[in-house]
């Protein structure tokens, strides 16, 4: 009976462990579609996201009309590496969308 309680919390356990963090903050300016130095960057940060090493984003250089949508994602890669890490290393992905209409410039 011990084992059978011990297995399903491991496994409600591994389940609420294993959702993906999201968050889409918008301007209100109407997206466009993401360039291809604004899609999908790898943003780290340090001992839980408490210390960016990546730095800011300056969104007037990456979007000189106006930015539109900033979407973040920790998926299932950046989390394994968090866990990995002991939550030492937090990366996420981050895709910024200019305003639509505006072009993004790729500062490569």
């Amino acid at each position: 009976m011990k084992t059978a309680f011990r297995l399903a919390a491991l496994l409600a356990l591994c389940c609420a462990a294993s959702g993906c963090y999201k968050t889409t903050i918008r301007s209100g300016r109407g997206a466009g579609v993401p360039t291809t130095g604004n899609d999908d960057i790898w943003h780290s940060g340090l001992i839980g996201g408490l210390a960016e090493i990546s730095g800011p984003y300056d969104l007037k250089q990456r979007c000189p009309n106006g930015w539109g949508e900033l979407y973040v994602e920790t998926n299932f890669v950046a989390g394994l590496v968090t866990v990995i890490t002991s939550n030492i290393y937090t990366p996420q992905n981050v895709t910024i969308r200019c305003a639509r209409g505006g072009t993004g410039a790729d500062p490569r």
